[in-house]
């Protein structure tokens, strides 16, 4: 063979290679990783892990639960940290010991918490339904009404300790995918499951999903554009810390979002290559629920830089409509529609108010009924304490069974668009009510707030501020 022919043939041979390694390489990427420690149960520590894969922290693999990713034990408990101070962690879920194994209920409640959703009225379909708690059922019932899990014909085992080849299920389950890089993710044809996508980078495109899917959207990616195409979306979720980011939708539909974002935009990218804006999904509910129409003023959002984490438990960000707030509610037929429930601090399950309930007069029924309260006298209704789920409302609610603790630092905002800088402030409660608050006696009640510190929020400081606001413990 000659000099010329023997380099033409290695030149060949090289392409050859190349090309078939083009074609294997994704193959070998997709085939099913297999684990050994399946049959090791979990402990709390995998799940913050596991929390700080989906927020795009650590580059892992979130199924590699066994792989710390190099975390030490000091950046788990700052995590445990920043998950109470986001109230995804709260008093239903202890870490007091991370080598404690969760039981499968708690599982699915942090994850419900970190993701966003509200939590639904009503039974599951789990055979075993009464066995949940109450706190946890309306979360697990949302997850049903998503269809992200079916619990018809099954029984859910809410105080199974699960191991590592079961939580791997459950990602599964929740999951169908984490975009961490700027990246293209479509949907095989034959895909059939609406689990949460996640999406961790301001330059990522989802395409081919037939079914309506979920998207939970976190801070990572800020400044920058998910593009949508040839897919029907039924919900988007939008992490508080989440800002200056575009939504474009490609021969797509979106039913629904609910945002804690700031800068917030939606658009429609045309057959004829034009980008144009689409109302806020904000606005709208997805079918199957009550008809209304929203008119809400002001921006929803919630600009915190430490809320790196997924759902941070956010909710929609509307104001609480009664009688004083600026939210209109518009029946779309003969009937009277009434807003979507939305739920208070203690026993969701069991919390039947609704958003559109008119407050009764304050500590009616009471024996302070008829008093004046010269400590609220004349103050300020402009702004609101921000509750745990981080509704914009005026007024917190309390389970009387449960207790009252008025906290010694106060999350307040601007009661017209629940805007806030995301800071806990040091704060004084004051009024005549204040002893009865406290030993967490029936009624509603006034209090005064007053900060001790300077609120500053989008660069404008109010100074130290004192006002009003409403408590109902049932």
């Amino acid at each position: 063979m000659s000099m010329k022919k023997a380099i033409k043939f290695t030149l060949l041979l090289s392409i050859a290679i190349c090309i078939q390694l083009f074609f294997i390489a994704p193959i070998a990427k997709a085939e099913q990783k297999t684990y050994t420690d399946n049959e090791v149960n979990i402990s709390k520590r995998d799940l913050i892990i596991l929390l700080e894969k989906l927020s795009g922290n650590l580059g892992s693999d979130i199924a590699d639960i066994g792989n710390y990713a190099n975390a030490d034990e000091e950046y788990i408990k700052r995590s445990v940290e920043k998950l109470k101070g986001l109230n995804i962690i709260d008093e239903h879920v202890s870490f007091a010991n991370l080598y404690e194994s969760p039981k499968k209920e708690e599982v699915y409640y942090l994850l419900a918490k970190y993701i966003g959703i509200e939590a639904a009225e009503g039974k599951t379909a789990f055979i075993d339904d009464e066995k949940l708690q109450s706190w946890s059922r309306g979360y697990i019932k949302e997850l049903e009404n998503l269809g992200v899990i079916e619990g018809k014909d099954k029984s859910f085992e809410p105080g199974k300790v699960l191991n590592r080849g079961e939580l791997r299920d459950v990602i599964k389950e929740l999951f169908l995918t984490v975009i961490n890089t700027s990246q293209n993710f479509k949907a095989d044809e034959n895909n059939k499951s609406k689990a949460f996508i996640v999406v961790n980078t301001n330059d990522a495109v989802i395409e081919n999903i037939k079914i309506q899917t979920p998207i939970l959207i976190n801070q990572k990616s800020s400044n920058g554009r998910l593009r949508i195409i040839n897919s029907d979306i039924s919900k988007i979720y939008i992490a508080a810390g989440s800002q200056n980011f575009e939504v474009q939708l490609s021969n797509s539909k979106l039913q629904s979002a609910k945002s804690l974002g700031k800068n917030i935009s939606y658009t429609n990218l045309g057959p004829d290559g034009k980008v144009g804006p689409l109302p806020n999904p904000e606005e709208y509910k997805p079918d199957g629920r009550k008809p209304v129409k929203r008119i809400i003023k002001g921006s929803r959002s919630n600009g915190s830089s430490d809320s790196y984490f997924g759902g941070n438990n956010q909710k929609e960000n509307k104001a609480q409509s009664d009688k004083e707030t600026e939210e209109k509610v518009i029946p779309q037929d003969k009937d009277t529609a009434k807003p979507e429930e939305k739920k208070g601090t203690g026993n969701i399950a069991e919390n039947k108010k609704t958003q559109s309930e008119v407050l009764p007069k304050v500590n009616e029924g009471t024996p302070n009924e008829g008093k004046k309260n010269s400590a609220t006298e004349n103050l300020s209704e402009d702004f609101i304490v921000l509750n745990e789920h981080l509704y914009a409302d005026k007024t917190l609610k309390y389970k009387a069974v449960n207790g009252v603790t008025l906290e010694d630092k106060a999350l307040i905002g601007l009661k017209l668009s629940g805007e806030n800088n995301g800071v806990k402030l040091n704060v004084k409660w004051e009024g005549e009510s204040l002893n009865q608050v406290k030993n967490a006696q029936k009624g509603e009640y006034r209090l005064a707030v007053s900060s001790l510190e300077d609120l500053v929020i989008n660069d404008k400081n109010y100074g130290k501020v004192k006002f009003i606001v409403k408590i109902i413990i049932e």
